[in-house]
């Protein structure tokens, strides 16, 4: 609840560059299997949404496609506008990478961020690797 007792809702939206675990863990966040998870990159191809609702608040998580860059076509670009669009209408962003190291892709998807947004949590999977 907030300052004035009220019930909170907001948006989380989890962008990435593709097969990082954003459909994981919003899987595992809302406690329920709403994003199908898969080796395969390019599982999720439009935005899925997870809500978790607790006492006093409830989240919105958007899962997004993973935002590629090698390739193109209309799919890649129609996949590529759905995490353009998700990272336009949240109240907080996760940025999710792995733990290897920050590559090109992640600055990628990085620059989709627009500078001095509020709010922007870094995320990093896969420490075990």
């Amino acid at each position: 609840m907030d300052k004035n007792g009220s019930f909170r809702c907001g948006f989380v939206t989890v962008v990435g560059r593709p097969n990082v675990g954003k459909s994981t863990l919003i899987n595992a966040i809302v406690g329920e299997k709403v994003s199908i998870t898969s080796r395969k990159p390019q599982t999720t191809r439009n935005r899925i949404l997870g809500i978790r609702t607790d006492d006093d608040a409830q989240c919105i998580f958007v899962d997004t496609p993973g935002f590629q860059t090698k390739h193109t076509n209309a799919l890649i670009r129609t996949m590529n506008e759905a995490v353009r669009a998700g990272i336009g209408d949240q109240d907080v962003i996760v940025l999710m990478i792995e733990a290897v190291g920050f590559r090109e892709a992640d600055k990628a998807v990085l620059r989709l961020i627009p500078r001095g947004t509020p709010n922007v949590i870094l995320a990093i999977n896969k420490i075990d690797l």
